[in-house]
């Protein structure tokens, strides 16, 4: 719970990556703990078991709400200097600390219980479970920094439960003038722990805020511009409010009127476009699919409506029915259709708007509707990511600023990629049109996801493709059947009159009188940089002869992304990757800095784990027989964990769709079944233990192969079931994968106990520091080769595991 909701905090104050670097350093808190209560054996053996946990239950929950206190209200700047160095130092002492407290409590139980290890270790991945689902609830009723709280409040408790009988009224005193101390704070308001001031909004008036379990949504009273909107257009526009997520991510508000009259300037909007197309056309013929039918007129689907531009452009121009999906509930339901219905003039309300509460890639996989445009604009799926836990969330109109500084390079985005194209392309119409815009510096890579998803289906993508530039934004029109003459001629006019860039449509060359027309050809147009990219570029690929040759010349990487390795924003090659990420202008600026920062930490700490232990233990004592490898076994068991969780939760995504369903269902059911598997273990007889073990950690390195094989035909063929459904075949996928899971560790840690118990902090340590290790080469391999070779490097590495085992034991 509370490496959960820091991240959110994180994510809020600072920029996600900040989140990602900042919460796993702070894992290692749990790590040094381990390695602290080895060299510190002696000394802690001085104290009763009962008085040590019960007090240090105490002083995690004094230590979470100091980090809290502090965290929610320390700001560091991206520039290099030695204040914002100092502050990033500070931050991650902060985030280190409950971990570190927490992280002795369990350390300490288990060296001191080592008898009763496999029920300890269940104890705690069971507890882990039932945090993820009390989670969801508690994000949404008391916001990410009451969560925190809510952690102390639950670590008093287990104070209590774990002091004797004499003790307990002294950790009772204790523990209530721990709590007492937020609360009065809280109360008075002299030292609350809600988060003011949020980047890029200081002084600015919130007139709304809330909190659910993958974002914070915030309202200001203040204007939002508007950067797709053609120079040609003179008149008013409405009164904007400006809404964003996690104080990134921001859409616009539009004050609309409840008949539109005040939003006519959108017809002079870049995003519009396909709807300037269809708009004209004759009601489709295609049949219409069961259910409630509409006027006859064109249908859109609009992916990330945030506050309800796109929906009220597919209206201006005529659609008889606007299917909106917005993933995040508090914009949905509290924003556009409670707090603010009035204002935008009730578009979410409109009777020809449906909208659905849902993912985006997930609905339209599973809906039966077909449409004439599917629109997209600026719509982007990110993470916050802590250690193995990626909550995926679309938001709508991501500023410039954000994707300039390089923010969410390590976002997994399933919007796209070559199967969610597919996917788009089987939901429209013979004649309909998919509409993405992006910003001209990344939009590149969706002309390759075209050309790929159509080479798919035996399809030349120059003749369906159509490309317009407003400033820095871009709009690909991507149509299921060629573009005719005159729709050509049609878009190259309507960019004419409203002074639009034309990148690229499809040649045509026919005489007087075919489709009442004239000669046309399209002219090449000179090359503009727009944010580092050329614009020209947009043709030449789309004109390449060898697509392979031109991927292998360009100087960043734009191959087509897919499911598999769905990183679009991931642009730099790999031979490239230490340059851009180290660069001098910001501290840790980009994503690909802090995970390749992280990475360097992450390997450096663990030599440290390893080396400085045996330098520091007393000399006289001899070290264990057999402790590297015991070493090995422990830090790969951490290691090859992370990477196949990671990749597992990547997996189900689809299946589930809504980031709540995904994040809740998946890690609960791992995490139970894997303390399940924990507490099962136990059953492994003593004489044939270590053949268990080995047998146990063979088994998890076959799942990694298993998963390849099967996971991604199950999900397709349940896809389309009722969310119930789903769920529980997610349920009945992940459980039995968890038991396995679960086994390896208390089972090393029995034999460890047998051979060698002052080992066991130390072992504890060096599995949770390879366990920060493995979540971060788990996103570098994922963004650089796949999840399918994530997850073959985490069977290698418990076939590691294995082998290290057997030579454990040997000794």
């Amino acid at each position: 719970m509370t490496e959960l909701a820091l991240t959110r905090i994180f994510s809020v104050v600072m920029y996600y990556h900040f989140a990602f670097l900042a919460i796993s350093i702070a894992l290692f808190g749990v790590s040094a703990s381990g390695v602290f209560a080895y060299l510190a054996r002696r000394r802690l053996d001085r104290f009763d078991t009962d008085t040590m946990l019960a007090a240090e239950s105490i002083v995690y929950a004094v230590a979470t709400i100091v980090a809290l206190f502090w965290l929610v209200r320390l700001r560091v700047g991206l520039n290099y200097s030695p204040h914002n160095l100092a502050l990033m130092l500070t931050i991650y002492a902060l985030a280190a600390l409950p971990f570190f407290a927490g992280g002795l409590v369990v350390t300490l139980a288990i060296s001191r219980f080592s008898s009763h290890v496999n029920a300890i270790y269940a104890a705690d991945l069971i507890g882990a479970a039932g945090g993820c689902l009390i989670l969801i609830p508690l994000l949404d009723r008391l916001g990410a920094p009451g969560v925190v709280l809510a952690a102390a409040v639950l670590s008093v408790a287990a104070g209590l439960l774990f002091a004797g009988d004499r003790a307990r009224v002294r950790i009772a005193v204790a523990g209530a003038f721990v709590l007492a101390l937020p609360i009065a704070g809280q109360l008075s308001g002299r030292a609350g722990f809600d988060i003011v001031d949020t980047k890029g909004h200081r002084g600015d008036t919130v007139l709304f805020s809330k909190w659910n379990a993958f974002s914070r949504i915030g309202v200001y009273a203040r204007a939002h511009g508007d950067w797709s909107l053609s120079p040609a257009y003179k008149g008013p526009l409405p009164e904007t409010r400006f809404m964003d997520i996690d104080s990134a991510a921001s859409t616009p508000i539009l004050g609309l009127a409840p008949d539109l009259s005040n939003a006519q300037y959108l017809r002079y909007e870049l995003t519009a476009l396909a709807y300037q197309l269809v708009g004209t056309r004759a009601p489709s013929s295609v049949p219409q699919s069961p259910g409630p039918q509409v006027p006859s007129g064109f249908t859109a689907l609009v992916i990330g409506p945030g506050g309800g531009r796109d929906l009220a452009s597919a209206l201006v121009f005529g659609a008889a029915r606007v299917d909106g999906v917005e993933i995040n509930p508090i914009i949905a339901d509290d924003v556009m259709r409670d707090r603010f219905r009035g204002f935008s003039g009730g578009i979410y309300a409109n009777p020809r708007v449906r909208i659905a509460v849902d993912d985006g890639r997930s609905f339209v996989r599973r809906t039966p509707n077909r449409y004439d445009v599917i629109q997209a604009s600026l719509v982007d799926t990110w993470a916050a990511t802590a250690a193995g836990a990626y909550t995926l969330t679309e938001n709508t109109l991501y500023t410039v600023e954000a994707f300039d500084d390089g923010a969410y390079t390590l976002t997994e985005n399933t919007l796209y990629t070559v199967e969610a194209f597919d996917d788009y392309l089987d939901h429209l119409n013979d004649e309909g049109i998919l509409s993405i815009t992006r910003w001209v510096a990344d939009g590149l890579r969706l002309v390759s996801l075209a050309q790929a998803a159509c080479e798919h289906r035996g399809w030349s993508a120059a003749d369906r493709l159509a490309i317009v530039r407003q400033d820095s934004v871009a709009t690909l029109l991507l149509k299921k059947s060629p573009f005719t003459a005159a729709e050509i001629a049609s878009l190259r006019g309507i960019a004419d009159r409203l002074a639009f860039d034309v990148l690229y449509t499809p040649e045509r060359t026919f005489t007087v009188g075919e489709e009442g027309s004239h000669p046309f050809f399209t002219q090449p147009t000179p090359d503009l940089f727009v944010d580092g990219a050329a614009t020209g570029d947009y043709a030449r690929l789309i004109r390449a002869a060898d697509r392979e040759q031109f991927y292998a010349s360009y100087r960043a990487d734009i191959r087509p992304t897919t499911d598999d390795r769905p990183f679009f924003f991931h642009t730099t090659k790999l031979r490239h990757q230490f340059d851009v990420a180290f660069g001098k202008s910001m501290l840790f600026g980009n994503g690909l800095s802090a995970l390749l920062t992280l990475l360097g930490i992450s390997t450096a700490l663990v030599v440290l784990f390893v080396i400085g232990p045996l330098a520091l233990v007393d000399r006289q004592h001899a070290r264990p027989r057999g402790w590297l490898p015991w070493l090995v076994y422990f830090g790969a068991l951490g290691a090859g964990f992370m990477l196949i969780e990671v990749s597992v939760l990547q997996r189900f995504v689809l299946l589930l769709g809504h980031p709540v369903y995904s994040l809740t269902v998946t890690l609960f059911s791992l995490l139970l079944g894997t303390g399940l598997g924990a507490a099962w273990s136990r059953r492994f007889p003593d004489k044939a233990l270590a053949q268990a073990g080995i047998g146990a950690v063979l088994g998890v390195a076959l799942i990694g192969v298993l998963v390849i094989a099967v996971t991604g035909p199950i999900i397709d063929w349940a896809i389309p079931l009722p969310r119930a459904a789903r769920m529980l075949i997610a349920v009945a996928m992940l459980l039995p994968m968890g038991l396995a899971l679960g086994m390896p560790m208390p089972t090393g840690l029995r034999l460890l106990s047998d051979r060698a118990p002052q080992m066991m902090p130390w072992a504890w340590g060096i599995n949770g520091a390879l366990s920060v290790l493995g979540a971060t080469l788990a996103i570098f391999i994922a963004m650089n080769w796949g999840f399918r070779v994530t997850l073959l490097s985490a069977s290698a590495v418990y076939l590691a595991a294995a082998t290290a085992l057997l030579v454990a034991t040997e000794h």
